[in-house]
């Protein structure tokens, strides 16, 4: 699942600044007449599911607008369908 944020966050635009498979949890930077952190973070959910976490930060302050939320998560979901059905 880390992996398929991390293509994630790069196919929308996003650098990556950290990845710590051990944490479970991905930091990256999006550069776009602003600038966009996102920190994702993934966690075992009982014995088969995952919970994936999303932060969004506009310089310093907490993004509240859901629009930047709901575009990785629709991407996210694309990402894990193609996965799944091992769609390159």
């Amino acid at each position: 699942m880390l992996r398929t944020v991390i293509a994630t966050l790069q196919d929308l635009g996003f650098i990556v600044d950290k990845a710590d498979d051990v944490l479970g949890a991905v930091s990256a930077t999006k550069l776009d007449r602003y600038t966009l952190r996102m920190t994702v973070t993934v966690r075992p959910r009982g014995a088969t599911q995952l919970l994936v976490r999303v932060n969004a930060q506009y310089e310093l302050i907490a993004v509240e607008d859901p629009e930047p939320y709901q575009q990785f998560f629709d991407a996210l979901s694309q990402s894990i369908f193609l996965t799944a059905h091992q769609v390159d």
